[in-house]
C-alpha cells in the first residue's frame, strides 16, 4: 500500500530541526507515525467555534500575563530608585508610587487567577516570571500593597 502520495511532504512542510519548525521554538506540536486503520485519524475535522474560543482565551491569558510581568519590571524599578536616592521629597514620591504601582500588581495577579479559573485554564506561573523578581521582592511588593490600601 503507497501512501506516500497522500500526503505532503513532511520535511518541506515543517522544516524539523529548524527554529521556526516543528519542534522548534515555542512549539507544541509532537511528530508520532501514522497508521491507516490504527491510528487516530490526523485531519479529523474540529469544531471551529471551540477551536476559536480557546485561541481566544490563550489570547487574553498571554495578555495578562505580560501586563503582569511589565507591572514587575516597573516595580522592580520604583525599588531601586527608592533604595538608591538621598533626597526625602523624592524618596516620598518614589514610595507613593511605588505603593500604588504594587498594588497593581496584586490586583493584576487576582484579576489573571480568576480568568484562569473561571475559564477552567491551567495557570502558567512560569510565563509570569521575570528576571530580576524573587521571594524579596514579592514581600516588598505585597508589603507595599498594603501600605496603599490602607492610606486609601
Amino acid at each position: 500500500m503507497d501512501n506516500e502520495n497522500n500526503y505532503p511532504d513532511f520535511v518541506a512542510a515543517c522544516r524539523p530541526g529548524t527554529v521556526d519548525g516543528v519542534c522548534g521554538i515555542n512549539c507544541r506540536h509532537s511528530v508520532s507515525p501514522y497508521i491507516p486503520g490504527v491510528s487516530n485519524n490526523p485531519f479529523e475535522q474540529f469544531d471551529s467555534e471551540e477551536n476559536k474560543k480557546a485561541y481566544e482565551l490563550s489570547q487574553r491569558q498571554r495578555l495578562l500575563e505580560r501586563r503582569v510581568r511589565k507591572t514587575k519590571r516597573e516595580v522592580v524599578a520604583l525599588q531601586s530608585a527608592v533604595d538608591a536616592t538621598e533626597d526625602e521629597s523624592l524618596k516620598f514620591d518614589l514610595q507613593q508610587s511605588l505603593d500604588k504601582k504594587s498594588y497593581l500588581l496584586q490586583k493584576q495577579n487576582k484579576a489573571y487567577n480568576q480568568f484562569c479559573e473561571d475559564n477552567e485554564l491551567k495557570k502558567l506561573q512560569e510565563r509570569l516570571k521575570i528576571a530580576e523578581w524573587g521571594r524579596n521582592e514579592a514581600a516588598k511588593a505585597r508589603g507595599a500593597a498594603r501600605r496603599y490600601e490602607n492610606a486609601k
